[in-house]
């Protein structure tokens, strides 16, 4: 699978993993900015699907999934990560479809929420520029992405 159209982004980014992100003072600090998405009924969606927020800001993303599938909330570091990714999560049921082994290729991820539960995932904001996130439940990465917008 590959985003047509879209321009491959590439920046040098810290990983996090789920719940807090690497350069926080702590994890019981308080991120900068609460950004909430959320799928509603059968959509294979992100809502919304762009979001925002300055660079080197501590933010969380609070996934509410109204859905009736599970899903989960991945942010890459580049948009060929998610051709790799993709296929992969289909071995990784026992870390919510999150392949771990790849972690390298990602800058954050949630837990799997299934319908009716919210997650959050705390990072650091990368580097200005574009980047993806995903779902990565098995068949969903193909369809259910955005784009988030790190500020200068």
């Amino acid at each position: 699978m590959s985003i047509t159209g879209r321009a491959v982004f590439t920046a040098a980014l810290l990983l996090a993993t789920p719940g807090i992100g690497v350069g926080a003072a702590s994890a019981q600090e308080p991120p900068d900015t609460v950004i909430t998405l959320r799928t509603t009924g059968s959509n294979m969606s992100f809502e919304p699907d762009h979001i925002s927020a300055r660079q080197g800001t501590r933010v969380t993303v609070r996934y509410v999934n109204d859905g009736t599938l599970p899903h989960n909330f991945v942010l890459v570091k580049e948009e060929a990560d998610i051709d790799v990714l993709g296929p992969a999560a289909f071995q990784a049921k026992d870390t919510g479809y999150v392949p771990l082994e790849l972690a390298d290729r990602m800058i954050a991820y949630s837990d799997l929420a299934v319908p009716g539960a919210t997650v959050e995932v705390t990072f650091v904001m990368p580097p200005a520029g574009d980047y993806f996130f995903v779902c990565l439940y098995p068949g969903h990465y193909n369809m259910m992405f955005g784009t988030l917008k790190s500020l200068q």
